[in-house]
């Protein structure tokens, strides 16, 4: 059986080991093969439909999976990644803090880990997510009402972040990495980490590589991505240098913060239970000797 791995614009770490070319027909051999498409926000689809069966998304659609019924555990993560951007309001705006956003309308990417730092921002300023007009918006769709000045708030990072602010004057009111950790996680199914342990290990160690590459040589890293989601490299370096890089197992601390978020979720009424979700990460492929 080939375990398909999806890579997406939205996560970089996969996007960048899905075009280098070697480590590609290494993995082949390992049953390991990628689908590249090019929206993140269609992860869960693909995994529900059997499409993909490994995955690297932000913290939300694990959490997400957990409550639809669909079985998955996170076995890699990313470091916490403060990011260039975050909430953002046009600078002439009067909009100075989280406070000022009651009863305003803001944008965020279907199915990512945008509900999650707005939900954490949020509870850190004292408010209900029912206090804001928060929907699901495709980030170009959003960008451009937010520029038209139709929209009072989204939220993006770069690169879109620097495209917008090179057309209207922008404010951050929150970024992401402080109340929200912002990680990558890279996980699948339960039956897939189960029948196919030796695919997963593969792919967890061959990202280790990949991120350890795009360390030393980011310019590298941004050629291959040269054009993806209509960037071009020198786009990408910026993004990628300003990138925290690295992957290890979830830790307690990743898990208490998933408990956490899952718990204000439904106290949101984002998820209509509490649900225990310890067994939504493994460590068991921690045990490689690369890191």
């Amino acid at each position: 059986m080939t375990v398909v791995v999806g890579a997406h614009p939205q996560n970089l770490s996969l996007s960048i080991l899905a075009r280098r070319t070697p480590q590609v027909a290494a993995l082949r051999e390992a049953g390991i093969s990628f689908f590249i498409h090019g929206a993140g926000a269609q992860t869960l689809a693909l995994v529900r439909l059997g499409v993909i069966q490994l995955a690297g998304t932000g913290a939300t659609p694990p959490l997400l999976a957990k409550n639809s019924g669909l079985d998955v555990a996170v076995f890699g993560m990313s470091a916490p990644r403060p990011e260039n951007g975050g909430l953002l309001v046009h600078r002439d705006a009067p909009i100075h803090s989280l406070q000022d956003l009651i009863g305003k309308s803001i944008a965020l990417m279907p199915i990512s880990w945008h509900q999650q730092f707005l939900a954490a921002e949020l509870d850190h300023a004292g408010l209900d997510w029912r206090d804001v007009n928060a929907v699901e918006l495709l980030p170009t769709t959003a960008g451009d009402a937010l520029v038209a000045g139709l929209l009072d708030a989204m939220v993006a990072t770069d690169p879109l972040y620097s495209q917008l602010a090179s057309k209207i004057p922008l404010r951050v009111l929150a970024r992401p990495g402080v109340n929200f950790s912002n990680r990558s996680v890279y996980w699948g199914t339960h039956d897939i980490l189960d029948r196919r342990p030796d695919a997963v290990q593969a792919l967890y160690e061959a990202l280790i590589v990949s991120e350890l590459a795009t360390q030393a040589d980011p310019e590298e890293s941004a050629r291959l991505l040269d054009g993806v989601n209509g960037n071009s490299a020198a786009q990408w370096l910026a993004t990628l240098k300003a990138r925290i890089w690295g992957i290890t197992p979830p830790d307690a601390a990743f898990l208490a913060e998933q408990q956490s978020h899952g718990d204000l979720f439904v106290k949101f009424g984002l998820l209509a239970q509490a649900r225990d979700i310890r067994d939504t990460v493994t460590d068991r492929f921690a045990h490689s000797t690369l890191r």
